[in-house]
């Protein structure tokens, strides 16, 4: 009898748990929702924007694997609501993945709508961020028979590769909060296009604040790096005047090989990378930038003579040199739009004592600030030379 009573507590604990726990709980069929995976800003008017989001379906007979809905409206909860509205599933933003942003919206600044995602509980840390180089609509309105794959997931693979590869910064939400509320540093997001039906990363967006106030080249994107962050596994290419390397050419034959270029082009990788910066005089405002690289001879456009170690050495004084020029005039090109993106005031701020500065009053600093750049790259191997 004890067994029985023990028994029938256990079948009503159970019914009585099951029942409680599916209280409440509002049921989500996948049918029913509407994963948004990206999201496209434009300015439409003053005190107005347009927003566009990429819905993924899962109906497997659709032709079409993503919905565009657009609303416009001044705030992004608004433009949620609108676009509720304009379908008949249930609008989530658990999956999102990328959000972009047009040029003309980031230029008159973004903070507005990045603190709504802040807000919004569902929107993970790790979204990307981007800037169209027009519209934002013109990207996330890719014919997807194309790409062959949702927009949103295409521009998160596009961009994490990169990430992956050390070609870009990442973009992430929590990159972007960290460095726009680091008074020492000023964020970097990449620019977006469309070319040949394709998505592809033209550069980089430079911010002062929240606003979008220059680009940066992609070929410049390697300098940028090696100054905010430590490579790992990079590569870079190299320009020379061929006239320079005359007397390590390595004539074949009686003949000198690579006459289709009137340069010399150098190619490393396997990048092992290391920066220092420091504030070595206060006074006059001084930062003394000591870049240490590893790094392996790839591949050159005429045949170099490589077997005398005075040769190597020769090459990475060249490499070393051509280097500390492009940091310098790539500080100075900051300087002048008036933007951080490496820290500099970062580590100026290190050595105030007492009050901190403000962020208007580095900026006064800044544009006067003078750099010593010294690059140091051991070349530990050589690979195919063309």
């Amino acid at each position: 009898m004890q067994k029985l009573r023990k028994w029938l507590k256990l079948v009503i604990g159970m019914s009585s748990f099951i029942l409680l726990t599916s209280c409440g709980v509002e049921p989500k069929q996948l049918e029913r929702l509407g994963l948004i995976t990206a999201i496209g800003f434009d300015l439409k008017k003053e005190n107005e924007i347009t927003g566009t989001v990429a819905v993924s379906k899962f109906d497997p007979m659709a032709k079409v694997m993503t919905n565009l809905i657009s609303a416009d409206a001044n705030t992004l909860q608004t433009l949620r609501s609108e676009e509720n509205l304009a379908t008949d599933q249930r609008l989530e933003m658990g999956q999102l993945r990328c959000v972009i942003y047009s040029k003309e919206l980031a230029e008159k600044g973004i903070i507005q709508l990045v603190n709504a995602l802040n807000r919004d509980p569902a929107v993970g840390n790790m979204v990307y961020l981007t800037i169209a180089e027009k519209d934002a609509l013109s990207i996330i309105n890719m014919d997807e028979k194309k790409i062959k794959v949702n927009i949103g997931t295409y521009l998160y693979n596009l961009i994490r590769q990169n990430v992956e590869r050390e070609l870009l910064i990442s973009p992430t939400l929590h990159e972007f909060n960290h460095q726009f509320f680091d008074y020492g540093q000023d964020p970097v997001l990449p620019i977006l296009k469309v070319a040949k039906d394709k998505v592809a990363i033209s550069g980089v967006a430079l911010f002062n604040d929240d606003k979008m106030v220059a680009k940066l080249s992609n070929d410049k994107l390697f300098y940028l790096k090696l100054l905010t962050d430590q490579y790992r596994t990079g590569s870079k290419e190299l320009e020379f005047n061929r006239d320079e390397f005359a007397n390590i050419i390595n004539v074949q034959g009686g003949q000198s090989y690579g006459e289709i270029y009137n340069k010399l082009f150098i190619s490393i990788d396997n990048l092992r990378s290391n920066t220092k910066i420091d504030l070595v005089d206060k006074k006059n405002l001084v930062f003394d930038i000591q870049v240490k690289m590893d790094s392996r001879l790839l591949e050159t456009t005429n045949y170099l003579d490589l077997g005398k170690p005075a040769n190597m050495k020769f090459i990475e004084k060249k490499i070393n040199k051509e280097m500390e020029s492009q940091i310098k005039k790539l500080l100075v090109f900051f300087q002048k739009k008036q933007v951080d993106p490496v820290g500099i005031g970062n580590e100026y701020m290190a050595h105030v004592r007492g009050k901190p500065i403000s962020q208007e009053d580095w900026k006064k600093l800044y544009k006067n600030a003078k750099f010593d750049v010294q690059v140091k790259n051991t070349l530990t191997k050589t690979g195919t030379m063309d």
